[in-house]
């Protein structure tokens, strides 16, 4: 008789608790998976109790840490510890040593082809908790953040942009933009920069994110574009609209339609509508673009009138594809 093991008998408890109201017993049960052996069951308690809110376990969340970082062979992949920062924010944990010490935690793991960092996500969760703190002053959020942007993973830096961007305050544009003007190895920095001075100051911002749609590197023109149409403003989506006329590079092409498809304005549904209809080798690429809007009834006939109005069969092989075979949730 194969014997049962126990790892999957806890998960599969915690997956049956998912689905339980809160009670004692349920309680008990989260409370012993906290202190298992593994990470998996530990990571999935921590999962649970971020999600229903259950403020009392914020001190047992936060004695699991030492042990676990002191021994990071008990957390391969730092999937617990990653899911207990998770859980804390989600219950409102605001100690900044604890995000100060976390922040410059790092843990290599073995692996093919060569070794890596497994803690960028820690390191990440503990700077989105920094910056919601109110017993640390800006300054010092800042500090511990900028030592973060420099960091050697290109995830933790990302994760950077996003914590100074969550701090709020006017103060930290210039640094987003000295960090843009700088540059960054991976566009996907500096992408995330952008997204950030759009969301804290967007008429500002526009202009000069703008500015990159005309820079050598086509994947930072991807990223400027990507943020300028998923910032939404009527200015930023009628720089797209313009730039996508007078290019000639097709790849650009194609990558300014899908950054329009990102923004729901109206400025952009009716110019993608009018690519589309225009029946040339942009109309699909408009037309993938336009999918984002299937759930929305009155932009999908719309949609729908415009194809059948072109009456080219690929199109509306395309059509059907992209608007009828996902349901909502």
């Amino acid at each position: 008789m194969v014997k049962a093991n126990p790892i999957d008998a806890r998960l599969k408890r915690l997956a049956e608790l998912t689905n339980e109201p809160d009670s004692e017993a349920a309680h008990a049960d989260l409370r012993r998976c906290l202190h298992e052996a593994s990470n998996l069951v530990v990571a999935k308690a921590a999962e649970i109790i971020g999600e229903r809110e259950l403020t009392e376990f914020t001190d047992e969340l936060k004695s699991l840490w030492p042990p676990l970082c002191s021994e990071p062979e008990r957390d391969r992949g730092c999937t617990a510890k990653t899911a207990i920062v998770d859980a804390l924010a989600r219950l409102g944990f605001d100690d900044p040593d604890f995000c100060l010490a976390g922040m410059k935690y790092v843990q290599i793991e073995p692996g093919w082809p060569k070794a890596s960092d497994t803690a960028v996500n820690v390191r990440g969760g503990c700077a989105a908790l920094l910056a919601r703190s109110w017993r640390i002053g800006v300054n010092d959020k800042l500090i511990a953040m900028t030592e973060l942007l420099a960091d050697s993973e290109r995830v933790a830096r990302v994760h950077a942009v996003n914590a100074i961007a969550d701090v709020g305050h006017e103060c930290v544009i210039p640094l987003l933009r000295v960090k843009v003007q700088c540059g960054d190895s991976e566009v996907e920095v500096t992408g995330a920069c952008f997204s950030a001075l759009l969301r804290l100051r967007p008429e500002e911002s526009v202009p000069f994110v703008a500015r990159y749609l005309r820079h050598s590197n086509e994947q930072l023109v991807c990223e400027a574009a990507a943020a300028l149409g998923e910032c939404g403003r009527p200015h930023a989506i009628q720089i797209l609209i313009e730039t996508w006329k007078r290019t000639d590079d097709g790849d650009l092409n194609e990558s300014l339609l899908i950054s329009l498809g990102l923004s729901r304005h109206v400025l952009a549904v009716d110019f993608l509508v009018s690519v589309l209809t225009s029946v040339t080798k942009a109309s699909e690429t408009a037309l993938r673009a336009l999918a984002p809007n299937r759930f929305y009834p009155d932009i999908r006939q719309r949609v729908q009138a415009a194809v059948e109005a072109t009456k080219n069969g690929r199109l509306r092989a395309i059509f059907r594809e992209l608007f009828y075979t996902t349901t909502p949730a």
